[in-house]
């Protein structure tokens, strides 16, 4: 289990253990793989089909970053503790 490692790392790796603990909870579903795919379908066309495997992953990141950030703009957000 990834979190209480992130937990015990916060204060030596603040905006990763954030990241982390924000991401690893998300569950898995069938639909967010078929998004996936959907996206990919679409960034892979006949003129991009040479694309390495890493930059369309590169490619797809970004855009899942892009999506989180329309729907909650403060997703990515430093928690300051008081």
């Amino acid at each position: 289990d990834p979190l209480p490692f992130w937990k015990e790392y916060q204060s030596k790796f603040p905006c990763l253990s954030l990241i982390a603990r924000r991401l690893f909870p998300i569950p898995v579903t069938s639909a967010a793989v078929e998004r996936s795919f959907s996206a990919a379908g679409l960034t892979i066309t006949e003129r991009r089909s040479s694309l390495d495997p890493s930059t369309v992953s590169d490619i797809l990141l970004v855009r899942s970053i892009q999506n989180i950030l329309e729907h909650k703009p403060n997703f990515f957000s430093l928690i300051v503790l008081s």
